[in-house]
């Protein structure tokens, strides 16, 4: 991705003209500089620097589909959610993620550090390496680039919403002190969540962790990836989100008979820039791009294997309607990750 020739990232003509008479002919070029100096050697307007910016900054998911409708891949500076079922893939798209954003540059990779906040012990240190092994052959065929890849992430587990308070601002200060370029929290609904002294199900307050974790993603300007549990909600209790793109101004009032249903409620979902959805309908594997300013809501069939997830088709399938917000899964009730 640092190396990638900005003439290819489908900037207006313009723009990318005036990069290449400046010399900044790669994102890395481009993104070793600050908005503010962009704008003073472009001699354009900061508006069209950050649009700019904007659309250099992704990380590519290499699933071409999902990175055509996000523009480019994850973006930076943002939050983008992963929200699902249990077992339906989040943790692996993670994995698949931490290893690319660990990448050499000259093989499309960040060439950065990876911060991973793993809340429930799912990481997997050997499934990474097998999606490293199966996807990157080239790579992880030379001796040490295992261990080296595996020492670029850095994985924190908090157990309790104070110790993942404190894992926050650590996370603030190696953010300043290393070359991160990645940070996941995988996931943040099973921390906030819990249950009483009466074994009633309760959630902590939210407010603080999500204002300082999307400051982190803009402070940063790295992609910062959230995963998000779900929870059955029964055809009695009418539920209203809002996750189109505001400007399209659709809003869906639907019920569902025993649907699920984001965990971390509306607050969140308007906290976070980007949510992929990802469900099983029909014995087949979705994942959603139901919010993003960039794309209409699209949804693609996609299948886990050794080397990670992927598309079965690149060409997505359009939605309207209740489809673009609910959440199709195995499940009775409770969270599920």
């Amino acid at each position: 991705m640092a190396n990638k020739l900005i003439s290819e990232m489908g900037l207006p003509k313009s723009i990318a003209n005036i990069f290449a008479a400046r010399n900044i002919h790669t994102a890395k070029d481009a993104l070793s500089l600050t908005e503010f100096e962009l704008t003073e050697l472009l001699d354009v307007g900061l508006a069209e620097v950050t649009t700019a910016v904007s659309s250099i900054s992704h990380l590519p998911t290499r699933l071409k589909g999902l990175d055509a409708a996000l523009c480019g891949g994850i973006p930076f500076g943002v939050i983008t959610e992963l929200v699902g079922p249990a077992g339906i893939g989040k943790t692996q798209f993670c994995l698949k993620l931490s290893l690319l954003a660990s990448l050499p540059s000259s093989h499309g990779g960040l060439d950065g550090h990876v911060i991973y906040v793993d809340t429930e012990s799912k990481f997997s240190s050997r499934r990474m390496i097998e999606i490293g092994v199966n996807s990157f052959p080239e790579i992880f065929q030379i001796e040490g680039m295992a261990q080296q890849m595996a020492g670029r992430i850095l994985v924190l587990q908090p157990t309790t919403p104070t110790e993942f308070s404190e894992c926050l601002q650590k996370i603030k200060d190696s953010l300043l002190q290393h070359h991160m370029k990645l940070l996941v929290i995988d996931s943040m609904a099973a921390l906030v969540s819990g249950r009483d002294g009466q074994g009633q199900c309760r959630q902590h307050p939210l407010g603080w962790h999500m204002t300082f974790i999307k400051s982190l993603a803009e402070f940063s300007r790295i992609p910062v990836v959230v995963t998000n549990q779900v929870r059955s909600h029964s055809g009695d209790d009418p539920f209203h989100y809002s996750f189109q793109d505001s400007r399209q101004n659709l809003d869906f009032p639907t019920t569902f008979d025993s649907h699920l249903v984001a965990a971390l409620g509306i607050p969140w979902a308007h906290a976070v820039s980007i949510r992929l959805v990802l469900e099983s309908k029909s014995g087949q594997r979705f994942i959603k791009l139901a919010k993003s300013s960039m794309s209409p809501p699209v949804a693609f069939t996609f299948a886990i294997s050794a080397s990670g997830i992927s598309l079965l088709h690149d060409d997505g399938i359009e939605m309207t309607g209740p489809e673009i917000n609910g959440i199709c899964g195995q499940g009775n009730s409770g969270l599920f990750d």
